[in-house]
């Protein structure tokens, strides 16, 4: 009897618990002209996300930056023109963050100004 309902509550809590050793999920980002695609990312508290974040522009070297270590989140990733690069985190809180390019050139406006910024949500 106790057996069977053990298998019961693990049965029914399983689907709310994040999987150990849980694949992340991953998010191909693209860093143009001075946009990020998507620009509104959505993941979950508690799921590793890995981003595959690839730089089409063929002479600017851009970066993806989220600054949240409050939420398990604070990385600023270097991406060379026409290159890729790659970050995993979990987010440990929900909420909504900004991400950017952060790159400038001297005497002109920066990355940010010109457009290249979005927004990650993390749900609960």
């Amino acid at each position: 009897m106790k057996t069977i309902r053990m298998t019961a509550v693990l049965l029914a809590t399983a689907g709310a618990l994040p999987a150990f050793g849980a694949s992340p999920q991953t998010i191909d980002v693209t860093l143009g002209s001075y946009y990020i695609n998507p620009n509104t990312i959505r993941v979950h508290v508690d799921q590793p996300v890995r981003l595959a974040i690839h730089n089409t522009a063929m002479l600017i070297p851009h970066d993806l930056a989220i600054h949240a270590p409050d939420a398990g989140i604070d990385f600023k990733r270097d991406v060379p023109p026409g290159d890729q690069a790659f970050v995993t985190f979990t987010p440990t809180k929900a909420g909504t963050y900004e991400m950017m390019c952060d790159k400038k050139v001297p005497f002109g406006k920066t990355h940010f100004e010109k457009g290249m910024h979005g927004t990650l949500e993390v749900l609960p």
